[in-house]
């Protein structure tokens, strides 16, 4: 996905009053050659991340992750470990030092295998999910799935299969997550969190009740959470630079 998946959310937060953005990740641009996207790696991500928030200036940020994009963000604030930063992670990966996104990928070790098998097979790349294989994601609308099978492009594959480089566990990190469930509440969501979310003692936590994709399927949602989970961070952020 690029930045067209947030583009609505962003719209209503800035509506809200708040200063708000969103990037496309190198490779995930319409039209991006298969070659250009394979040689991206994870580092680029970061890298580029970095450069974003460092020509915000001096103020205090809040990153906002999902899916993949937790790899990068949390990696950001490892390198800014000196910088003003937040985290909202919205059903993100997040990184192990020394460890991929594809090695905790699946149920067991022939999922994660063919995956493997499958980028190297694409040339390099990650497939987008099928048109076919969105009818599963039932909290979406057929327009919804549309939109997707339409605008999804193949993510560089080396992204996924490169290991994160840490100089600390991100539980320490200031962090909000956000767990998914299509069905059910807190608990319910928060059974299928990634263990890492899970035994950060000192990490907010919420939930959405939808399904991978909440900036569609639960976007009034999505805001109202975003807008309260960017507020109370923005107000640590601010005593912390306070001293206070």
């Amino acid at each position: 996905m690029g930045a067209w998946i947030w583009e609505p959310t962003v719209e209503r937060l800035i509506d809200r009053g708040m200063d708000a953005d969103t990037i496309t990740l190198r490779g995930l641009r319409a039209g991006d050659s298969p070659a250009d996207v394979a040689s991206v790696r994870l580092d680029d991500h970061v890298e580029q991340l970095i450069e974003h928030v460092e020509n915000q200036g001096p103020r205090p940020v809040v990153l906002v992750s999902h899916s993949y994009s937790g790899m990068v963000t949390a990696s950001v604030a490892d390198r800014l470990a000196d910088r003003q930063l937040g985290l909202v992670h919205i059903g993100a990966f997040l990184p192990t030092s020394g460890r991929s996104l594809l090695d905790d990928w699946g149920d067991s070790e022939h999922d994660r295998t063919q995956e493997r098998d499958d980028i190297d097979a694409a040339g390099g790349l990650w497939a987008a999910p099928t048109r076919a294989m969105l009818d599963h994601q039932t909290d979406l609308s057929p327009a919804d799935r549309d939109y997707l099978a339409a605008k999804l492009t193949a993510h560089p594959g080396r992204t996924v299969t490169d290991p994160a480089q840490l100089s600390g566990p991100v539980e320490t990190q200031t962090a909000t997550y956000v767990a998914l469930t299509r069905d059910g509440g807190h608990d319910e969501a928060w059974r299928d969190a990634p263990p890492i979310a899970r035994s950060a003692s000192g990490w907010r936590r919420r939930h959405l009740v939808a399904g991978h994709w909440p900036m569609l399927s639960a976007v009034d949602a999505t805001v109202d959470l975003l807008e309260a989970e960017i507020g109370v961070h923005a107000r640590l952020l601010l005593d912390r630079s306070d001293g206070s």
